[in-house]
């Protein structure tokens, strides 16, 4: 019987709960560990274990989420965040990853995907690369270029790089408010992250992605009043019809990260549909609510057919 660990922040979540009676239903054994109660001992031999688990004597591992903000959002959107620890915690669990996988084991998502898809700077400079339409955006911490892009664009939208949950997104315009707004960010974030904002229905689109195939979209809407779309802000959700453009954009953009499962989140606009951003570690909560469809047992049939 092939053992298979869950790398989770709250074993009780909905995700984490659906991967482990997936494994089940698959004859397979789950092994749910939380990355941040991970110990590695490096004596006479390197020893990566949690309670009585040598984790590298596992067949495999699907990371549900790695939390403290890794581009999760709780079972809304993403991952669950959280789960404790200081500046150097969220650096250690990524490393156990990279240490497992460096000793042979498969882990999917692999810790790099997870790493460049937290990474909204690397995505989009990803994605411009393999020619996917992306919105221009701009990185600097001169205030003067990021209010000339603005007045070129006209409302641009300032997000963290490593943001989650929707949080802390403004959307700005060429005014004294975004100026004090902006100057804030560089001071306390020391970098800025725009870019131009797409007019679009109120809504986006999350694709889920597993090896390369699209098993379900949905929509997700904006809350009256709010034009942040994500369900762990208020939005709520719908079926969206998979077209082939939406699945090959999806497809296309989760293998920019070199993720073999992803959330993909589309924009659509007045150009055409766009690409925001990749989530490595997303819930499957929302696709289920609407579709009826348990990406879950996807995950699971893509590893263990790996391993």
């Amino acid at each position: 019987m092939k053992r298979i660990g869950i790398a989770v922040t709250d074993p009780g979540d909905w995700t984490a709960v659906a991967l482990n009676d997936a494994l089940v239903k698959a004859s397979a054994r789950p092994v749910v560990f939380r990355l941040h109660d991970v110990t590695t001992s490096i004596q006479e031999h390197n020893r990566l274990y949690t309670g009585n688990t040598d984790l590298k004597s596992l067949d495999a591992v699907i990371v549900r989420d790695v939390g403290g903000g890794s581009g999760s959002s709780g079972d809304g959107d993403g991952g669950s965040s959280g789960g404790g620890g200081g500046s150097e915690d969220m650096p250690y669990r990524l490393d156990v990853l990279c240490n497992l996988e460096r000793s042979g084991l498969k882990v999917v998502n692999p810790p790099e995907a997870i790493r460049t898809a937290a990474n909204k700077h690397i995505c989009s400079y990803l994605f411009r690369e393999h020619g996917l339409p992306t919105p221009d955006t701009i990185l600097t911490t001169d205030l003067d270029v990021a209010m000339d892009a603005i007045r070129d664009w006209g409302r641009a939208v300032v997000k963290p790089i490593f943001g989650f949950k929707g949080m802390d997104i403004h959307c700005v315009v060429d005014d004294e408010h975004s100026v004090k707004l902006l100057s804030s960010v560089i001071d306390t974030r020391g970098v800025l992250y725009l870019q131009r904002f797409i007019s679009n229905p109120g809504r986006d689109i999350r694709v889920f992605v597993v090896d390369r195939d699209v098993p379900a979209a949905i929509y997700r809407l904006a809350p009256p009043g709010s034009w942040i779309n994500n369900l762990s802000r208020g939005g709520s959700h719908k079926r969206c019809e998979v077209t082939g453009e939406i699945a090959g954009l999806a497809v296309e953009a989760a293998g920019a990260v070199g993720a073999v499962y992803a959330g993909v989140d589309l924009i659509e606009g007045e150009d055409g549909l766009q690409i925001l951003e990749v989530n490595g570690t997303p819930s499957g909560k929302g696709i289920f609510e609407a579709c009826r469809v348990n990406v879950a047992q996807d995950i699971v049939k893509c590893v263990l057919d790996m391993v």
